[in-house]
């Protein structure tokens, strides 16, 4: 266990669900049920962002790793394609959308089949994005952001 000063190292994200906070750093997370102790659990590549859905916990990482986990506590990995380094994830209405490098979103509803589509703009980086309201927001580099309709699979 580690307290918050001990830990060391940036933090990418952070996530809250079933009473324990996960932190995301470059290669392991960071579980604690009151937010001053820590306990670290390893990663096998840099992870970069975390959501937290009804089922758990979805972290994803560069070389297609994704960790999951139901209560934070207990954590399973799985590898996608191990090109798609994924810098970001949200999730609403039963689907997944990551962020997958420059201008490539990938979506999927069950982490087994992806959908892979462009988003306009030659020099966009999309970083991060969020659900609400029935949609995905995601922001990128040059202020400019992303609304994604998957069901359509397009990028606007």
């Amino acid at each position: 266990m580690h307290a918050v000063d001990e830990a060391g190292g940036s933090v990418e994200d952070v996530a809250f669900g079933q009473g324990v906070f996960v932190a995301v750093t470059p290669f392991r997370l960071l579980v604690s049920k009151d937010g001053e102790v820590w306990r670290e659990v390893p990663a096998p590549a840099r992870m970069n962002a975390i959501v937290h859905t009804e089922a758990g916990f979805l972290a994803v990482g560069n070389a297609g790793v994704l960790m999951r986990s139901r209560d934070g506590l207990h954590w399973e990995t799985l590898r996608l394609h191990r090109g798609w380094d994924l810098f970001g994830v949200a999730y609403g209405n039963g689907t997944y959308v990551f962020v997958s490098g420059l201008n490539e979103l990938l979506v999927s509803r069950d982490l087994r089949r992806f959908h892979r589509f462009k988003v306009a703009g030659d020099d966009l980086e999309i970083y991060r994005g969020d659900f609400g309201k029935g949609r995905f927001v995601f922001g990128g580099s040059v202020f400019q952001v992303v609304t994604v309709d998957v069901h359509w699979g397009k990028g606007r």
